[in-house]
């Protein structure tokens, strides 16, 4: 029922914004995506899945160099193929997200946009989870505050500088163990575990066809201490505070070569934290493992897509997509879930191939099949599949105004 009404929903947009939709003072802005795949998983039994992405908003020009530009995003991410250790490939995800940006221009070359956003995240794992008590719910508030110099409007010339902070809290999480460790504020303990104040910096460049740019992330836990080594191969929760830290470098392209709209794209990501691990074999295990620095990574991100345009309606697509993950210090596991001598790193790579319809100005019909091959030289796959084939075939349904 709530697939039909949405399905409704795109329906009276297309109609709203196919019909045109002019004004001097307000510019409105959509782009919806609905989509229907069917996984054949190499592990496990065929599931479908369905994804949902909102983008609504609306720019309002107040005058010539203030203008007010509101956004709402709503996502929902049904079953489907994970990355190794993101999650189960039934697990579900929804979330809404609003944000007000405010646009200042100061007659020059030079813009100021200070913004407030809000958002929420649910996540499912079974069937029977409701989405309000989902291990790894959050909620979010913060701000953003950035600078844009445009060296040439007219050519897509333009250099950013944004500051965004974020105070994310997990009301559900928390650590069974510790709450058995320290029973007398377990009450305390008992959710939120996760909270953290989330700052990131990003410098971007636009410059005609191609677009980069750098970010650094810095997540500063409020309650989730690091675990030290107690001197026998286990660990104990110490006073330290856990602090992640991420540096991201991106660069791409946009361009129409004759008859091929290309635009690739390549993300290289540094990721650093404190917090390290304790590996208990088994439930009573006396001689765990210590492992600093387990989370610890360097990861690589590539993104092809290609269209190759027919006609005015018509056009045939492909792309390739490829994550690289090396971890520096976690030992990856042989079946038996004992540790090798050699680092743990997961690669899961995507090729798709589909066929588009231009419905209308703002409409579009995809039919896409990919397969996707995940890779790892971790082993240990009782909670999760690292090492696995797939192939899907999605219906997809788009609109952009």
């Amino acid at each position: 029922m709530k697939r039909i009404l949405f399905i409704i929903l795109i329906a009276c947009f297309q109609n709203l914004f196919s019909a045109g939709f002019e004004s001097e003072i307000f510019t409105p802005y959509v782009n919806m995506s609905f989509s229907e795949t069917a996984f054949m998983p190499s592990v496990g039994d065929f599931f479908t899945g369905g994804d949902i992405g909102v983008e609504t908003g609306l720019l309002a020009k107040i005058n010539k160099r203030n203008s007010l530009f509101g956004l709402y995003t709503f996502d929902y991410d049904g079953p489907g193929f994970q990355p190794q250790e993101e999650g189960e490939f039934l697990e579900r995800r929804m979330s809404h997200n609003i944000n007000v940006e405010y646009r200042r221009n100061l007659g020059g070359k030079f813009r100021l946009r200070p913004s407030f956003c809000w958002s929420t995240e649910y996540r499912r794992s079974g069937a029977n989870e409701s989405w309000e008590n989902g291990l790894y719910n959050t909620k979010s508030l913060g701000f953003a505050f950035a600078v844009d110099y445009f060296v040439n409007v007219s050519e897509n010339k333009a250099l950013s500088l944004e500051y965004l902070m974020r105070n994310i809290k997990f009301p559900n999480y928390t650590d069974l163990l510790l709450e058995f460790q320290n029973a007398g504020i377990s009450a305390e303990l008992s959710g939120g575990l996760y909270d953290q104040a989330y700052h990131q910096l990003n410098l971007d460049l636009s410059y005609g066809k191609f677009f980069g740019g750098i970010s650094y992330v810095f997540q500063k836990y409020r309650n989730q201490r690091i675990i030290e080594d107690d001197g026998s191969g286990g660990g104990v929760y110490g006073n330290t505070l856990q602090k992640d830290k991420t540096i991201s470098l991106w660069f791409g392209m946009k361009k129409v070569f004759w008859i091929l709209d290309m635009a690739p794209f390549l993300t290289y990501s540094i990721h650093r934290s404190n917090q390290n691990f304790v590996r208990y074999k088994y439930l009573g295990d006396t001689n765990p493992d210590f492992i600093p620095g387990n989370y610890d990574y360097n990861e690589i991100v590539l993104s092809a897509p290609v269209d190759l345009l027919i006609t005015g309606k018509w056009a045939l697509s492909g792309a390739l997509n490829l994550t690289r993950r090396d971890y520096t210090d976690r030992p990856a596991r042989n079946a038996q879930n004992v540790y090798k001598s050699e680092k743990q790193n997961n690669t899961m790579t995507s090729l798709n191939f589909g066929i588009r319809k231009k419905m209308n100005e703002i409409a579009y019909m995809r039919l896409n099949y990919s397969i996707v091959v995940a890779r790892s030289n971790n082993e240990f796959e009782k909670y999760l599949p690292y090492n696995y084939t797939g192939n899907t075939l999605s219906l997809i349904y788009e609109i952009k105004y």
